[in-house]
């Protein structure tokens, strides 16, 4: 049965390759891409590679990106995917992890609203369920140093800020930790 999660305002599903249009158009401008990785505007082909990577993910996990949807309307994703350490290819899925990144892109028009902390919540919650979800227990987030909004997401759904760490992606990072008496509200899913 497909993880559907529901908030007040947003619906988190499982991607799918019709999602491309939308995460290419996302992905292609600069103020969405300014944090994430060297800062660069992402390719329709790179999009699409991310996005066959995420589908991977769910079939090889059970678990991995959420296409997020505000009335109807996909506004980015929030994903689970096992991050890259410093040192492996990023591209190279099994050498990923054993941490899992939960992470968040939005487009502009969706910023500034919680909306970012409100899929982030839902999906932490989910993740870390044994009853309805995988029971992460090893969930991490990085962001860049000077992305203080999404430093406040994180603490906002209750990680722990580690500091500086240049544990992944080979570049200086944020890192958070979940805190081990988090204890997330779980989402109601479909």
């Amino acid at each position: 049965m497909p993880v559907v999660l529901r908030t007040d305002r947003l619906i988190l599903r499982k991607p799918i390759l019709d999602d491309l249009g939308a995460f290419a158009q996302q992905f292609a401008d600069p103020e969405v891409t300014r944090y994430i990785g060297d800062g660069s505007p992402r390719t329709p082909e790179r999009v699409e590679r991310g996005l066959r990577n995420g589908l991977l993910c769910w079939d090889r996990l059970g678990f991995g990106p959420f296409t997020v949807l505000r009335e109807g309307r996909v506004i980015g994703d929030c994903m689970l995917y096992p991050i890259a350490r410093s040192g492996v290819d990023p591209t190279d899925f099994a050498a990923r992890g054993p941490e899992i990144e939960i992470g968040y892109r939005l487009v502009r028009e969706a910023w500034g609203q919680g909306l970012a902390t409100e899929a982030a919540r839902a999906v932490l919650g989910w993740a870390t369920s044994d009853a309805s979800g995988p029971g992460l227990t090893n969930l991490v987030a990085v962001t860049h140093p000077d992305n203080i909004a999404s430093r406040r997401v994180l603490e906002k759904i209750g990680l722990a800020s580690m500091g500086r760490s240049e544990a992944y992606y080979g570049t200086t990072t944020w890192l958070y930790v979940l805190r081990p008496e988090h204890a997330a509200r779980p989402p109601i899913p479909e």
